[in-house]
């Protein structure tokens, strides 16, 4: 039972796991001491980890400053906590001009359940993205997604509170494909399999997601608007990568026309044809 839990713990954090003193009889490693210091680190001073450290602390915070959970049984507090926390709220986006939701209610979660589905995805794969694309890269792609999905939320499901990171996760997904394919002939053989491997594994969440992302109490639109702008803002983002010149000039002029007709048009609708219901001012 212990080595089945220490490569759960791996899986989800495996340059924590692998120094750990209670697991690193479970699990194999060959990584020496500097190794060792170096990816504590490198995993203590990532956007994942700082990201997750906040997430958590904001949920306990909502939880102490409004009264707890908001019933016996429920995992997370009421609506009414969210909402003054910085939840995706249209209306005050609207018409109290409170932009800055489109940031909190990445860090906001409806509950514990919520909280740590996401925080497995955000730390397995949120870790491998930002150390294959660096810390700058890797957490401008997850808050331009995730406001993105925002946005898409406000103009699909104006009268709807709604918080969580989903948006920036689908993101992360959706940015992962066009960056394999521009990667593609820059693998070593000895890596191919991985590579097919990984493209597989990304191809396989991206359509899982989609059915899960219409399933009820699901925010489909952040979700799918994180990923699709993850995908247009990837090929701008990562066709410098390519080794065609031809296919660099495409994909690029692609990724960086599609992100900007889809931002563009989202907030005109934001603005001009979504009307939310003004009772959302008053809870």
């Amino acid at each position: 039972m212990v080595q089945i839990l220490a490569y759960v713990c791996f899986w989800v954090c495996p340059c924590a796991m692998v120094t750990c003193g209670c697991c690193r009889s479970k699990v194999k490693s060959t990584i020496t001491a500097p190794e060792v210091r170096w990816a504590w680190f490198r995993f203590l001073a990532s956007w994942c980890w700082i990201l997750s450290i906040v997430q958590v602390v904001w949920l306990v915070l909502v939880l102490l400053w409004y009264g707890g959970f908001a019933e016996e049984g429920a995992d997370g507090p009421d609506v009414d906590a969210l909402d003054a926390m910085g939840a995706k709220n249209a209306a005050r986006i609207l018409y109290q001009d409170e932009w800055w939701r489109l940031v909190t209610a990445m860090l906001c979660h409806a509950g514990l359940q919520h909280l740590i589905g996401n925080l497995l995805i955000q730390l397995r794969l949120g870790m491998v993205l930002e150390t294959l694309w660096g810390p700058t890269l890797w957490i401008s792609i997850y808050v331009l997604t995730g406001a993105f999905g925002t946005i898409c939320s406000c103009v699909f499901l104006p009268d709807n509170l709604s918080v969580g990171s989903s948006g920036a996760l689908c993101g992360l997904m959706g940015a992962w494909v066009p960056y394999i394919c521009a990667t593609w002939n820059q693998t070593l053989p000895k890596d191919i399999k991985l590579r097919n491997g990984q493209l597989i594994l990304a191809t396989t969440s991206v359509v899982l997601l989609i059915p899960i992302s219409f399933m009820p109490l699901t925010d489909f639109a952040a979700h799918m608007g994180g990923l699709v702008f993850g995908m247009t803002l990837s090929m701008a983002i990562f066709a410098g990568k390519l080794q065609t010149r031809s296919w660099r000039i495409a994909t690029r002029a692609v990724g960086v026309s599609s992100s900007a007709a889809l931002l563009g048009v989202s907030l005109w609708w934001l603005l001009e044809r979504t009307a939310p219901d003004k009772r959302l001012l008053h809870p």
